[in-house]
């Protein structure tokens, strides 16, 4: 192989190679366009059932699951009634008992054939890969059906005096050849093959939707339970250096710590009181960090530059509580300079349905035990990701030795 061909060969497996790509790209696009979907579509059937619980107005009673089918198939059933009764519709004066008849067989079987199919025959052989015996079950359904139909026929065309017997002993043999052909079984197993590729896609779909129903619920469980693990994680971890800040105090200006102590015991009322819902509103969460603001003051010296910025467009927004104290909280810890000025800047805007976190403090970083550094950090992350995920930014950056951390978050509106 010369050395263009070698060259042809190798874009033509690269150009295979990105058609191939493409095209996983696009169904996996469409994967999740329709699981975004799907989400969707549960949240607001979850929002019209709490809506429907809290509606009093109306008495409910208990009904069976089948009831819906039934209506459903009632429907279907009376429908056909509309053309055959309205004197003004054209089939109307084509229409008698008989020819109703041999209407409705047709449907009924259809439809029983179809319910055998959806309740029986799909779940219980085809999505068990029984395919032979899914097979011969249609086969006598079809078998069924079409001596349905010629018995009909029969009792349409049977003279008074022919009886049950002359169905088997000589219509089957003689008389059924005159109406009979090879299009009626065809299109009986044209009908039956749709019936049947029709059950196929709803019990598979039915399927899917409730397993990803089971399997939202159980990661809403799971999240539930790791939320409550989270926080209950995050207030020991913030008492725990509250403490050692106040223990630090108790020699140096034992009224200083005193008052440290009152001041810690009221914000841990407010924590322990306004922290039990899943959400807070942004005011509530913001007066908990300005409480703590003024706790961390009063162990530091005169000289520390905080400033605690907040603009609330509207305060009554709901946010995760305590979702910005990790951060309000490293900035405070690592600030402090023993030998020059120390500073923190916080500033926490919320407009529209944004919430932005910024603090710049200076940067002198307290040195600590591999094992035990990071926990409040690594909670706020794990917080982040599950209650916001894919709906906030988090970066942390130092310049001219000023540590910057920024949060924005999404609220749900």
């Amino acid at each position: 192989m010369t050395k263009d061909e070698k060259n042809v060969s190798v874009q033509a497996e690269k150009c295979g190679e990105s058609v191939l790509e493409s095209i996983k790209r696009f169904f996996r696009n469409q994967r999740n366009w329709l699981a975004e979907l799907q989400e969707a579509q549960f949240d607001r059937g979850e929002r019209e059932l709490v809506a429907l619980l809290k509606d009093e107005s109306i008495k409910y009673y208990p009904v069976p699951t089948y009831a819906v089918a039934f209506l459903a198939w009632l429907f279907v059933l009376l429908f056909p009634l509309i053309l055959i009764l309205d004197p003004t519709a054209p089939l109307s004066n084509d229409f008698d008992i008989w020819n109703m008849i041999g209407y409705y067989v047709p449907l009924l079987a259809t439809m029983i054939i179809f319910f055998v199919n959806l309740r029986l025959l799909v779940p219980k052989f085809f999505f068990r890969k029984k395919y032979f015996s899914y097979f011969v079950c249609n086969s006598v359904l079809l078998a069924i059906s079409l001596t349905c139909r010629e018995f009909v026929v029969f009792l349409m065309l049977r003279n008074p005096n022919e009886s049950l017997v002359d169905f088997f002993a000589t219509y089957c043999f003689r008389n059924v050849r005159e109406h009979f052909s090879i299009w009626t079984p065809i299109t009986f197993f044209i009908i039956l093959a749709l019936g049947c590729l029709i059950c196929i896609a709803i019990v598979f779909v039915w399927r899917s939707l409730i397993r990803e129903f089971i399997l939202r619920e159980k990661r809403r469980t799971e999240m539930a339970y790791e939320l409550t693990f989270l926080k209950q994680q995050l207030s020991p971890h913030f008492l725990f250096n509250t403490l050692n800040n106040i223990t630090s105090l108790i020699r140096l200006d034992p009224d200083l710590a005193e008052k440290s102590m009152t001041e810690l015991s009221q914000l841990l009322r407010m924590m322990l009181y306004q922290t039990a819902d899943q959400y807070i509103s942004v005011k509530e969460d913001v007066e908990i960090l300005g409480k703590y603001a003024d706790l961390e003051k009063l162990r530091l010296d005169e000289n520390f530059d905080l400033k605690f910025d907040v603009r609330l467009e509207n305060p009554q927004t709901k946010v995760v509580p305590l979702v910005m104290m990790p951060l309000m909280e490293n900035a405070m810890k690592h600030c402090v300079n023993p030998d020059g000025k120390s500073f923190a800047h916080i500033l926490i805007e919320q407009k529209n349905d944004e919430l932005y976190f910024r603090a710049e403090n200076s940067n002198f970083p307290r040195k600590s035990k591999s094992n035990s550094s990071g926990l409040g950090l690594a909670t706020f992350r794990k917080r982040l990701e599950l209650m916001y995920k894919d709906r906030y930014t988090y970066t942390t950056k130092i310049e001219d030795g000023v540590y910057i951390s920024e949060l924005k978050v999404k609220l749900e509106k």
